[in-house]
């Protein structure tokens, strides 16, 4: 079953229920950039497994860059989070996923909640993701076609926005990535990149961690999900090859059925 909640600071949240009446959590937060994207983009099979698993998903929006500053969207997270545990997960046990920039967003979300001495989530689950934004600088630009400013004209950049279903926004974050301007997206400087770094001393507190990722990924550097198995304490790496940054998008390709497979395993380990 799957309903629809709204949150006080203007967040949707869709709670998808397992016919069991369990007492977990699955905190989602979707990719895109943190530029375009929707908390609808959760892919049937994955949503199965963490059902199967004995999971309520909750899947959030956020709020969109260059609308808001990635600082607010992180404050925004902590936000939803924190009505979240209030109202639907109080004591339960709970747990985060997160999908490329959702990666980010929960490890985000995780070290608050460790710097704020609170319960950590018992596992995390991301889908190439990273964890600092240094890549955003030096990253290369394999787009087939150039996207050119009147093209993005039309999208709203300015007014509030935390949700983008119908993905239109991707335009305006493939321009960010062809002319080097999603550190402005973002409101931030290069030197100011340190203050949004997680660092291994803080990754190595993290809880127990499902991590996979394309060694061919031109989105994000493969080596940030790779090293994340070398960063924290208990992390279980599987790489995939030659597939694209979105690979969940590919249900039917073998490599991914087996990463399924393998994260349906996982979940279920000393459970």
């Amino acid at each position: 079953m799957t309903k629809s909640l709204t949150l006080s600071n203007g967040i949707n949240v869709s709670v998808i229920q397992p016919e069991s009446n369990c007492r977990k959590f699955m905190l989602y937060f979707h990719g895109g950039g943190f530029v375009y994207g929707s908390k609808n983009d959760l892919p049937n099979a994955l949503i199965q497994i963490f059902l199967e698993a004995g999971y309520n998903i909750l899947a959030v929006d956020y709020p969109l860059a260059p609308n808001h500053s990635l600082r607010k969207i992180l404050a925004i997270n902590v936000q939803t989070f924190d009505e979240l545990k209030d109202l639907l997960i109080q004591e339960s046990p709970f747990s985060f996923c997160g999908r490329s920039a959702g990666g980010y967003a929960i490890l985000s979300l995780t070290q608050h909640l460790l710097q704020k001495n609170a319960r950590l989530p018992e596992r995390l689950v991301s889908f190439y993701g990273y964890y600092n934004l240094e890549f955003l600088t030096n990253r290369s630009n394999d787009l087939p076609l150039p996207i050119h400013e009147e093209q993005i004209q039309n999208i709203n950049q300015t007014l509030p926005v935390y949700d983008d279903p119908l993905l239109q926004r991707s335009l305006l974050y493939f321009y960010g990535i062809q002319q080097k301007k999603l550190p402005e997206f973002y409101q931030i400087k290069n030197n100011d990149f340190k203050n949004f770094a997680i660092e291994p001393h803080t990754l190595k507190q993290f809880p127990r961690t499902f991590c996979t990722a394309s060694t061919t990924d031109k989105e994000v550097p493969f080596k940030y999900s790779k090293s994340l198995k070398r960063l924290l304490a208990d992390c279980k790496f599987l790489p995939v090859y030659d597939l694209e940054h979105d690979f969940l998008k590919q249900p039917e390709n073998d490599q991914v059925k087996d990463i399924l497979r393998q994260l349906q395993i996982w979940l279920r380990k000393e459970q």
